[in-house]
């Protein structure tokens, strides 16, 4: 991890026994695991943002048209295959 600036956070102590007790598992600093932590919950965030966008595209005949029809464009250019929906 890269030396930067740091702050404090209140958590209660029961999260932070178990954080500390994580991080020993892990061989890691308290801070390390955190950061992966809310990496881990952003990338998750990122991943349920862009199901539901394709949920949307999905419930949407027209607009699921038009996806396939770009994607076979894009298949065609650079034979690589998308997903069916």
């Amino acid at each position: 991890m890269s030396a930067s600036k740091t702050t404090t956070i209140r958590v209660p102590t029961e999260t932070r026994d178990r954080l500390k007790a994580l991080a020993a598992q892990r061989g890691e600093s308290a801070s390390e695991v955190v950061a992966e932590l809310v990496d881990d919950a952003s990338e998750e965030t990122m991943l349920a943002e862009a199901a539901a966008g394709f949920e949307r595209l999905a419930a949407d005949p027209e607009a699921l048209a038009s996806y396939r029809s770009e994607a076979r464009e894009i298949e065609g250019a650079f034979d690589a295959p998308t997903p069916e929906w």
